[in-house]
């Protein structure tokens, strides 16, 4: 069973851990897409869409990063000029010609890919969902 969540006294932000180092407050979405191509943001929103639908999940608005947690973070996104860096965070690691970049810390493996379309974005879809799980444990 997972461990109980701390829950930050002045903005009730729950975390894995007592005393988590945090920005109070989550910022918005709107924010980080103001000016971006209709394109990026059609990317943003599909992305959007596939996690909302998941389950209970935080998105947290910053300049120009948005990320998403469950227990923890399990996705997060950069909006670029032209494309959506998305960086997932699994349990193990995939080879998939859509990464441009993966990184093992031990506890993870973070995938990064650049989308610039929905139909790349269907060839990572089902990893998002399987980050989503992977958070909750």
């Amino acid at each position: 069973m997972p461990p109980e969540m701390w829950q930050c006294p002045k903005c009730a932000r729950e975390f894995t851990r007592k005393n988590q180092r945090h920005a109070c407050g989550t910022g918005d979405s709107a924010d980080v897409l103001r000016g971006r191509p209709e394109a990026v943001i059609e990317v943003y929103r599909a992305i959007e869409s596939v996690i909302n639908n998941l389950g209970k999940v935080e998105t947290v608005a910053r300049d120009r990063y948005v990320l998403f947690r469950s227990r923890r973070i399990f996705v997060d996104l950069s909006i670029m000029q032209d494309a959506v860096r998305v960086a997932i965070h699994l349990g193990r690691q995939i080879d998939n010609p859509a990464f441009i970049k993966i990184v093992a810390d031990g506890k993870q493996v973070t995938h990064v890919a650049k989308i610039t379309s929905l139909a790349e974005l269907k060839h990572i879809e089902p990893l998002i969902k399987e980050a989503w799980q992977f958070s909750l444990t």
